[in-house]
């Protein structure tokens, strides 16, 4: 980013934003067709008493997919944010920003579908329970990117 774009706190947000919206858009659109050997019940629904739990539609999953990589990507950019800020001005609060934005990256990392996807677990059957908080938790990342870059 330019030093003119950094310094504009609405531009430098709606460059997060829409970087992170376009890795999370390709993350949902291609990851079906790459793990759908690995676990392809995943992005199916589930049938009623069988196994892996309750009917869980394959949007619910892509919802929670995209918000969950949209929240990993905006967090990383959050993090590398707060990072620079605690080399400049290192103190108690600049590292409980850090560690805070540490926390809210593992909770996006592990959220991801694909992180239980890799460790062997399966759907949850929680409807849209499965990506509303991380819908909640998206918001208050954009709110913090656009309060840290003013």
């Amino acid at each position: 980013m330019s030093d003119a774009a950094s310094r504009d706190p609405l531009r430098r947000t709606a460059i997060v934003v829409g970087v992170s919206l376009a890795v999370a858009a390709l993350a949902t659109w291609f990851t079906p067709e790459l793990v759908a050997w690995f676990a392809p019940e995943l992005f199916v629904s589930h049938k009623p008493g069988g196994p892996g739990g309750p009917p869980i539609p394959d949007l619910f999953i892509q919802l929670k997919l995209f918000v969950s990589t949209y929240n990993l990507v905006a967090l990383g950019f959050l993090a590398g944010t707060y990072a620079m800020l605690y080399r400049e001005l290192p103190n108690r609060f600049t590292l409980s920003l850090l560690l805070f934005t540490a926390a809210l990256l593992l909770y996006a990392l592990t959220s991801n579908p694909l992180a239980s996807l890799f460790l062997g677990f399966r759907g949850s059957g929680l409807g849209p329970f499965t990506f509303l908080p991380d819908l909640f938790a998206a918001v208050a990342v954009t709110f913090l990117t656009y309060q840290s870059s003013a």
